[in-house]
């Protein structure tokens, strides 16, 4: 059996909101799952080093993520470099809360290149905001096409139609179900088949067990629960089942 594999856990602390890798194991264990991948709050100033303690904390549970602003270009690329050497696996990006647009590649460029070379994958905030609305998600996917996107919340709720176009489209372009409700999430895996599907929390902004919970009610059977909550991403991240 697969192990489950959660895609979208924030760490640290910030105004409304914290939570420890401790927190978050607790919660896993609460719910019946098994990894989680983590990566810090990224309003305001933050930082990895939060990921660090974590992971070294519970290795066997915790996949490190890393969050770069690519605002600050070369110190972005240099973090991305730096956490890939101590086996980061992927990279979480917030264009709404950063202010550029996902498809801004003279500015964001640079980034994806470097996580291109180091082989990770990237996942974005894409709820239907005008930074990362699915159209942004299709421009870089397609000028990536070495990169696994994960559209974190599956353009809900306004462009929930549109990313499920897109996502049939491109083949490196992946739905996320972070806080989508359960007739969006079925429909996702329903049109785009599971393989295209991948589950994620956003812990701590939400009831855990509960979101995992869900999953079972939007697929027709245990093979393609499997491949949403842990298959494609382990796949994807090159982990071992």
């Amino acid at each position: 059996m697969t192990r489950t594999l959660d895609a979208h856990n924030h760490l640290g602390v910030r105004h409304g909101a914290d939570q420890t890798g401790t927190q978050l194991v607790a919660r896993m264990d609460a719910a019946g799952v098994d990894q989680a991948c983590v990566f810090p709050f990224v309003e305001g100033d933050f930082s990895n080093d939060v990921i660090d303690v974590a992971v070294a904390e519970h290795p066997d549970r915790l996949i490190p993520f890393m969050a770069v602003n690519p605002w600050h270009q070369q110190a972005a690329v240099d973090e991305v470099h730096a956490r890939a050497d101590k086996g980061y696996k992927g990279v979480k990006i917030h264009p709404t809360l950063h202010g550029y647009h996902l498809s801004d590649l003279g500015l964001i460029g640079p980034v994806l290149d470097a996580i291109r070379e180091r082989g990770l994958l990237v996942i974005s905030h894409g709820a239907s905001d005008l930074y990362n609305a699915p159209p942004e998600f299709a421009a870089v996917s397609r000028a990536y096409p070495e990169i696994p996107f994960l559209m974190a919340h599956s353009g809900t709720f306004w462009s929930h139609d549109q990313a499920i176009e897109l996502a049939a489209q491109i083949p490196n372009l992946y739905l996320e179900t972070a806080r989508v409700p359960v007739f969006e999430v079925a429909r996702s895996v329903s049109e785009l088949g599971p393989e295209k599907v991948v589950w994620g929390t956003d812990s701590p902004f939400v009831d855990y067990t509960f979101e995992y919970e869900k999953m079972s009610s939007v697929v027709d059977s245990e093979e393609a629960r499997q491949l949403v909550c842990g298959g494609n991403l382990r796949r994807l991240l090159g982990l071992p089942e």
